[in-house]
């Protein structure tokens, strides 16, 4: 009996996690009380053969101030004050806005939560099911244990370089088997922002 467990560990000593990469950055975010930086975000979706993409920038401020911007000129945006997250759509006209803790907020707020400040709340919060290297980047798959954040992200998948303990990219996986992957462009640490840009004028927009 003891060959066959034997084996059987042997086979997934190669899928257990090495977390260093992600502790390292985890660690770093305690330094980080303002950043910006452009993004493409790549959307796939099951009946799409070809995904879509987009240029964004992503912009926030702690505590919980947060500006996700898809589109040049902005498309969508998704503006946080720290309590309530406004999702507003500039080509429809219409605003809507959310609790920036709920579920449906995740896929803006999610880096900015207090679950990505530092290692012991991570893991108070996922857990990392695989981790893999491709090409010096640390690629981490991982699940939420909340059931309310799983049920709007079943998995998120998070790109590390180790050398400069920076976030490359973030892929969600949607309840609707769509994909967001979001590959970061030369982020700013800490610059100094304008206010403004967490208050967005909705002046003529339809607010639910």
């Amino acid at each position: 009996m003891m060959r066959p467990i034997l084996f059987l560990w042997l086979l997934l000593v190669p899928a257990l996690a090495d977390n260093t990469a992600l502790d390292a950055w985890l660690k770093r975010q305690v330094s980080i009380d303002s950043l910006d930086s452009a993004f493409v975000q790549e959307r796939k979706l099951p009946a799409l053969k070809i995904p879509t993409r987009s240029p964004g920038r992503l912009t926030f401020a702690k505590p919980g101030k947060v500006r996700w911007q898809l589109g040049e000129p902005a498309e969508t945006l998704a503006v946080s004050d720290g309590e309530t997250l406004t999702l507003i759509d500039t080509v429809e006209k219409t605003a809507r806005r959310t609790a920036v803790d709920s579920p449906q907020a995740a896929r803006f707020s999610l880096l900015t939560g207090k679950a990505f400040q530092s290692p012991e709340a991570f893991y108070q919060n996922f857990s990392v099911v695989e981790s893999r290297v491709t090409d010096g980047i640390h690629q981490y798959t991982v699940k939420a244990k909340d059931r309310r954040l799983r049920t709007q992200v079943p998995w998120i998948f998070l790109d590390i370089d180790p050398a400069k303990s920076e976030l490359r990219a973030l892929e969600m996986e949607l309840q609707d088997k769509s994909r967001l992957r979001t590959v970061f462009q030369n982020p700013k640490i800490n610059p100094k922002l304008d206010e403004a840009l967490f208050k967005p004028d909705l002046t003529g927009y339809e607010v639910k």
